[in-house]
């Protein structure tokens, strides 16, 4: 007998397609051969390719097909917009063309007219098959008041600070990008419609006066065939916007290659046809931008079309999403470099050049109930702009160097200060060593880096600087006068004298006294440097009285960086960066820049030797009044022992500023070590700190310190109007 046929299931036709399997020039070659339908689509306002985004109310937002079961029974899908705030990549997202619309329509709205409808899935004539994702998009214009956060540089120039240049009689606002090399010269890469054409001159500010950084050259880039950008794959009738610029710079010496907020750079990405591929989707990304500060995001797309013109089609390498916490993108961050964070381990993550930013699209979310809004960067891949304009990126320029004062003033003193002191106190300082400074080895071996830790730590003396004032700016700015106090104009109302004559008598070191001296002399400024101190001063005695060791170092620590700035003799001069009128500009970096970091190694050295005396002791103040009052005779011993206009007449003379002032910057330095002994040692003992018991004397978490400096409301910023509200 013959055997009974066996029972199979049907097999589903057409077959159900693996999506997973497509690549980038697969996504590519599906836009490119629908590119004329999906234009003429009402509501289609642009594409891009990347991964299916998944709608967070949808099933498949936390359940994975193939493994999860299928929806289920009674479970409603949502029927809402997706956006692009209110939908996700998923790790098994799918790769597809992303479509974006002005307008969204359900799918039973195109009964009567289904060409409307955006299609599924794109065919191809050799059989391959690539989805689509439809996305709803609100586009919102630029706000005419955006929240800036401008980075000028405070010494030296480099990524992240910003540029000026006077077009057509405005001022047009940009940022550095980094620097490049063609081998030959060095320029600062930025955009090209912020350099303008050849020859303008751009400028940046330094401490209130315009600085020329150079002028615009002959190579920059506007757009580029796609096909020519990217040989091999599809885009007959697009132009990639590329959009570089290249400032040739003046003086090399004021320059450094790392960027503001984020320090020195790893190896550059090479994206090509060969490397670049869908993996770089959801990759997190860094910047800072020189109109907004510190940003951070990840790549939302690929290749996204943002504009067409005369048939022709614009797109641009990279839509880069911003993150929910991080501050927008705004006007004047055109030319911002963006960095890949490749996370090699849990505790080493590369912070890789990726792309130079040139615009900005603002989408926001009105139908959700967040009512969500983003800037989303628009950038060009950094290595297709280094091969077209025959340059490579340059990473060793004063990158290994101090970069400013605090290098060798504010992370020595700090340094210093915590040798030498005896009882418990030194015990503690000791033990916190590496949380106030950076090794004193890597300092005097002029190969220091300021790397962050694993947790992204910055050492206590950098605090002020890095994350309060000039780096991350996450005080917006208001910590910036305390870190010096012009007290040497002459007040006619007060017979001629200046400040730090009228403040030898220490009743006159009081908030309300400096400001009616500031308003005679008509100083806007208004430098708290000293009060700052006697700040810290309370915050120091308050933590040992309550035995509260994290906070004693988080507080000493910092405070070493304003004694740090007591001690540098332009930072109490209204001469801080030549004579008003302009005469002798560029002294600020030419001294506490230049000079410096040319001769760290020497200065640490001879500063160990004057350290091994015991000369210069000074009497630890017994309250935060008399701390101020030590600050300011520290100050007034540094007026002395370095007249700030000794050095602006030296540097207008053309004199070799380390021959004339060397001695005496390594003796103001070692004031500045015994000033913050004692500042610390008088805290300790008017909070009772020797009943500490001796298990605490111990390094402090780098969390909890973190977490102290990062609080706004800890040791707050105050103006010399606000001050006196939390000095004891």
């Amino acid at each position: 007998m013959p055997r009974p046929a066996e029972s199979h299931p049907p097999t589903p036709f057409p077959p159900s397609r693996n999506y997973s399997l497509l690549n980038l020039k697969d996504l590519l070659d599906a836009r490119d051969h629908y590119h004329v339908h999906l234009a003429h689509l009402p509501h289609v306002v642009g594409t891009a390719v990347g991964r299916y985004l998944i709608h967070e109310r949808d099933w498949w937002f936390t359940h994975q097909p193939g493994i999860d079961s299928d929806v289920p029974k009674g479970f409603h899908q949502p029927t809402s917009p997706r956006t692009l705030f209110n939908a996700a990549v998923r790790p098994w997202s799918w790769p597809c063309v992303l479509v974006f619309v002005d307008a969204w329509r359900e799918r039973s709205s195109f009964a009567s007219e289904p060409d409307c409808m955006v299609p599924r899935a794109l065919y191809l004539p050799d059989g391959r098959v690539v989805p689509t994702c439809v996305v709803f998009v609100e586009e919102q214009p630029v706000s005419a008041g955006p929240d800036y956060h401008l980075s000028f540089p405070r010494t030296l120039v480099g990524g992240g600070c910003l540029t000026l240049a006077d077009v057509q009689g405005c001022t047009h606002m940009g940022s550095i990008g980094c620097l490049v090399t063609d081998g030959d010269l060095t320029y600062a890469l930025t955009n090209r419609h912020v350099t303008g054409g050849p020859g303008r001159e751009i400028y940046t500010s330094q401490h209130g006066r315009r600085v020329l950084l150079g002028i615009s050259d002959e190579k920059q880039l506007g757009d580029k065939a796609f096909v020519r950008a990217y040989p091999g794959w599809a885009g007959d009738d697009t132009r990639l916007q590329i959009d570089a610029g290249l400032i040739r710079i003046d003086d090399l010496n004021g320059w450094t290659s790392q960027v503001v907020g984020i320090g020195s750079m790893d190896e550059w990405v090479d994206l090509n046809t060969d490397t670049l591929t869908l993996d770089m989707i959801t990759q997190p990304v860094r910047a800072f931008g020189a109109a907004s500060g510190l940003l951070h995001g990840e790549i939302a797309a690929l290749f996204y079309r943002y504009g067409v013109a005369g048939g022709t089609e614009y797109v641009t390498d990279f839509l880069i999403r911003p993150h929910p916490k991080s501050r927008p993108t705004v006007h004047g961050d055109s030319g911002t470099l963006w960095l890949w964070e490749q996370k090699v381990n849990d505790k080493t993550t590369r912070l890789r050049p990726m792309a130079i930013q040139w615009g900005g699209q603002v989408w926001t979310d009105s139908r959700g109930v967040k009512g969500r809004t983003g800037t989303f960067a628009l950038a060009t891949s950094i290595s297709l702009i280094c091969r077209e304009l025959g340059v490579t990126v340059v990473r060793d320029c004063a990158s290994n160097l101090p970069q400013y004062w605090g290098d060798v003033g504010h992370y020595t003193i700090g340094f210093f200060a915590c040798d030498g002191m005896k009882g418990k106190l030194g015990s503690l300082m000791k033990a916190n060593q590496l949380n106030v400074s950076y090794p004193h080895d890597s300092i005097l071996s002029g190969t220091l880096i300021k790397k962050r830790g694993a947790d992204g730590f910055v050492p206590l003396a950098d605090v002020p600087d890095r994350i309060w004032a000039h780096g991350e700016t996450i005080r917006g700015g208001a910590d910036k006068p305390n870190h010096f106090a012009d007290m040497d104009q002459k007040d006619p109302a007060r017979g001629g004298k200046t400040l730090l004559e009228l403040c030898r008598d220490p009743a006159n070191v009081n908030p309300d006294f400096w400001l009616a001296y500031y308003e005679s002399v008509g100083d806007t400024s208004r430098g708290l440097l000293p009060f700052r101190v006697w700040q810290f001063f309370d915050e120091m005695q308050d933590a040992a009285k309550k035995k509260d060791v994290t906070r004693f170092v988080a507080a000493a620590g910092t405070c070493a960086h304003y004694v740090g700035d007591a001690c540098q003799p332009l930072h109490c001069s209204f001469l801080h960066d030549g004579y008003p009128g302009g005469k002798g500009s560029g002294v600020h970096s030419a001294y506490e820049d230049k000079m410096l970091r040319s001769h760290a190694p020497e200065i640490l050295t001879e500063l160990t030797k004057a350290l091994s005396n015991a000369s210069g002791k000074v009497t630890p103040p017994k309250n935060g009044q008399e701390a101020a009052v030590a600050v300011v005779e520290l100050m007034r011993r540094t007026f002395k022992t370095i007249p700030p206009a000794d050095i602006v007449d030296a540097f207008v003379a053309k004199k070799d500023l380390w021959t004339e002032f060397g001695a005496g910057t390594v003796k103001v330095i070692q004031d500045g070590v015994r000033t913050l002994q004692a500042v610390w040692q008088g805290a300790w003992s008017a909070g009772n700190g020797e009943a500490v018991g001796q298990a605490k004397l111990a390094a402090a978490a780098t969390g909890d310190l973190i977490k102290l400096y990062r609080n706004k409301n800890w040791a707050p910023s105050k103006t010399l109007k606000t001050i006196k509200d939390v000095l004891q």
